[in-house]
Parts: C-alpha cells; sequence; structure tokens
C-alpha cells in the first residue's frame, strides 16, 4: 500500500484484488484487552468482509487472547454437515496434540 497515495487509491486496490479473486483469507490482530460499549462488556468480536464475489471466505480475528475463526462460502459450494464434522475432528486433534505434549 506504500505505492498508493491516498485512501481512495488503496480502497479501489483492495476492491479490484477482491473482485479477481475466488479465495481469501485474512487475519486481524484486534484488541488484547476487552472492550465495552456504553458500560457494556463486549463479549467477543468477529470480523468478515460481505458483498464480495469469492466462493470461499476464512477470516482470523483474534480479541482479547480468544481466536476467532469466521467462514463464509456461496451457498452449495461446501458440505455444511462434512465441513462441521472435519473441524470439531481438527479441533479435537489440536486439543489432544497440546494436552499431551504438556
Amino acid at each position: 500500500m506504500k505505492k498508493c497515495r491516498n485512501a481512495e487509491a488503496v480502497a479501489k486496490h483492495i476492491s479490484r484484488t477482491l473482485r479477481n479473486s475466488s479465495m481469501v483469507i485474512s487475519n486481524v490482530m484486534g484488541p488484547v484487552e476487552k472492550l465495552s460499549l456504553a458500560n457494556h462488556p463486549v463479549k467477543g468480536m468477529y470480523y468478515t468482509v460481505a458483498g464480495t464475489p469469492e466462493s470461499l471466505r476464512i477470516t482470523i480475528f483474534s480479541y482479547a487472547g480468544n481466536l476467532r475463526v469466521a467462514v463464509g462460502a456461496e451457498q452449495g459450494f461446501i458440505d455444511s454437515e462434512l465441513y462441521t464434522r472435519s473441524l470439531v475432528n481438527a479441533f479435537d486433534t489440536i486439543l489432544r496434540d497440546a494436552c499431551w505434549k504438556q
């Protein structure tokens, strides 16, 4: 983005890149400390880009030391039951391996 001279040029570059992509993976480091809005604590946050033409969007976001993963896909692109089973299996494997090594 150093080549771009202003926010409008950056926005055009990002928009052009997203329009020409079929899959996007992004990561955003969020606040380390918990936030509150109007004296109401924020329990969690997610970040994702909406309205882009990708078939698959994966966003990784951290908030107050907790990792959040948001996945968006066009309708019918992913078998949701198979995806859910695979994701639970992967998290169980990660947890088992992390606890076993300690």
